[in-house]
C-alpha cells in the first residue's frame, strides 16, 4: 500500500496518469483535445440548432389553432357604432321635441317651454329694431294658436282663446312702440304691410266661431292694425 498522507497536487495527478499503461496516456491525449478546442460553439453547430428551432416553429404554427379574426374584430366596430348611434338618437329627439314644441298651443305640456324660448329671444335682442321684429313674430304665433285653439270643439281650450287675444294685441303694441323709437333715429324699419295682411287672414276668418267677448277682441284688433296701413 502507498502512503496515505503527503499534500494533493495536479502535478502529482499527471505524473501518476502518464505513468500508467495505454489506457491513461489515451486519456491524457483526450484531456488535451479537449483542452485545445474552442469555448464557444462552432458555426456549424450554431447553424444546425438555427435549423432545427425554425422547423420546430413552423411545424407549431402549422398545427395550432388559427386566431378568430373576426372575433376579435366585431367588439371594436361596435364600440364605435354605438356612440355614432346615441348621437343620432338624441339629435333625432331633440328635433322632434322642437317640433313638437313650435307647434304646441296653451293647454300643451310643452307650451310653456315654447313660451320661454320666446322670451329668452326678446331678451336677447341688441336693439329696438330687433326686439320689435321678434314681437312681431311672437304676435302672428299668438293669432297661430288662436287659430288652432278653435279646432277643438267641446274641449276645455276654448278658455285659453281670450287670454291668447289679449296677449297678441299687447305684443303688437309693444312692437309698434319700439318702431316708433327707431323711426325717430331715422333708422330703417320693416314693412307693417306684410304682417299686417298675414294677422287679418288668421283673426278675421275667427271671427264668426268666437264667443262674444272674444269676437270684441278680435275685432278691436283688426281695427288697431287698420289703422297701420294707409
Amino acid at each position: 500500500m502507498g502512503k496515505r498522507g503527503g499534500s494533493w497536487s495536479p502535478y502529482g495527478l499527471w505524473a501518476a496518469l502518464t505513468r500508467r499503461g495505454p489506457s491513461a496516456r489515451a486519456l491524457t491525449v483526450r484531456l488535451r483535445q479537449i483542452g485545445d478546442e474552442p469555448r464557444e460553439p462552432s458555426p456549424e453547430f450554431r447553424a444546425r440548432l438555427r435549423g432545427q428551432l425554425l422547423a420546430a416553429h413552423g411545424t407549431a404554427g402549422e398545427t395550432g389553432p388559427e386566431p378568430a379574426v373576426g372575433a376579435g374584430r366585431r367588439p371594436p366596430l361596435l364600440l364605435r357604432l354605438r356612440p355614432a348611434a346615441m348621437v343620432v338618437s338624441v339629435t333625432g329627439l331633440m328635433a322632434l321635441t322642437g317640433l313638437q314644441t313650435y307647434g304646441s298651443v296653451p293647454g300643451d305640456h310643452l307650451y310653456p317651454i315654447k313660451r320661454a324660448a320666446e322670451a329668452t329671444l326678446l331678451s336677447l335682442a341688441p336693439d329696438d329694431l330687433e326686439r320689435a321684429q321678434r314681437e312681431l313674430t311672437a304676435a302672428h304665433s299668438r293669432a297661430t294658436e288662436a287659430a288652432a285653439l278653435l279646432g277643438y270643439p267641446g274641449d276645455d281650450r276654448e278658455r285659453f282663446i281670450g287670454p291668447t287675444l289679449d296677449e297678441m294685441a299687447d305684443t303688437t303694441r309693444s312692437a309698434l312702440l319700439a318702431l316708433r323709437h327707431v323711426k325717430r333715429r331715422d333708422t330703417h324699419t320693416p314693412s307693417i304691410k306684410r304682417f299686417t295682411e298675414q294677422q287679418r287672414d288668421l283673426v278675421a276668418p275667427m271671427l264668426p266661431q268666437l264667443g262674444d267677448d272674444d269676437r270684441t277682441k278680435a275685432s278691436a284688433y283688426l281695427d288697431m292694425i287698420d289703422d297701420l296701413t294707409p
